[in-house]
């Protein structure tokens, strides 16, 4: 029962790390503003977070940390925004599934969308006991990756391939609040991992999500070993530019894309002492 509810848990995580594609969504912008427009309402510095009454105690908490998470995303990606994203705390799986036009087999733990983070709410984690779903929403809710969709999407205006956004975003996970996913599964560091092409391309589709994740934070973690933070951020400023991202990257870190791919296999290969193979 232990393994089921962690697989549960870590395809309800693939799901909520997803950026929803343009024309995905149920509901437009101003459509799901609308919906949420009645709910309670609790204005934080950096948020304007939106609940229903029986989430109040959730909103709390999350009001409390939501802007302290948010600085610490900013502090590695300095960014200005225009307005204050709406962060959502949604009580149900059917609600999410409603308003962003979910199939009725998919879940979410969380989702960002045109300025816009939902989060599901605590209640809503019936795969874990009762008594601890809090305690797990404060541990593994996906705030902070969330965040780093929106502040991609502010700093870089959607000019990266999807794998980048993703890979940023565990990777600031990871780096911020020290929980990666998926949490128990070892063998992901022995490979194979995907090709550049098929990595770039079809990187929602592959069959290995848990893989493709940790691929694309193991690439983003090795370019910020390469220049750090400085180097991440003069990547986001050109791509913010209208730079091509594999020109960018290679302005960046004097490579082209393959030359970093290539030099990332390498240095995962020796940090894990084994030889990985591509698919």
């Amino acid at each position: 029962m232990r393994k089921k509810a962690f697989f549960l848990f870590a395809l309800l995580l693939f799901l909520a790390v997803m950026i929803l594609p343009a024309g995905a969504q149920k509901l437009g912008k101003a459509a799901w503003r609308r919906y949420f427009r009645d709910w309670h309402l609790l204005e934080t510095e950096l948020f304007l977070l939106r609940y229903t009454e029986k989430d109040a105690a959730a909103a709390a908490w999350l009001a409390a940390v939501a802007d302290r998470r948010a600085a610490e995303v900013a502090a590695v990606l300095p960014h200005t925004a225009k307005e204050k994203p709406w962060l959502v705390l949604v009580p149900d799986l059917a609600t999410l599934r409603d308003i962003f036009g979910f199939a009725e087999e998919d879940g979410a733990l969380g989702v960002y969308q045109a300025g816009a983070i939902a989060l599901l709410s605590p209640q809503a984690w019936d795969w874990e006991a009762e008594e601890a779903r809090f305690e797990e929403f404060v541990a593994k809710n996906p705030l902070v990756h969330e965040y780093t969709h929106y502040v991609l999407d502010v700093r870089a205006r959607g000019n990266y391939p999807r794998w980048f956004s993703e890979g940023m975003a565990s990777y600031l996970q990871y780096r911020l609040t020290g929980y990666t996913w998926p949490e128990e599964d070892s063998s992901l560091s022995t490979g194979p991992y995907y090709n550049l092409k098929r990595f770039t391309s079809d990187f929602a589709s592959l069959p290995d999500q848990a893989l493709a994740y940790c691929q694309a934070q193991s690439i983003v973690t090795y370019l910020a070993a390469l220049q750090a933070d400085e180097g991440l951020n003069k990547l986001l400023d050109k791509l913010g530019a209208g730079t091509a991202f594999d020109r960018a990257l290679e302005e960046v870190y004097g490579m082209e894309a393959e030359a970093v791919f290539a030099a990332w296999l390498g240095w995962s290969r020796a940090a894990a002492g084994i030889r990985p193979k591509l698919a």
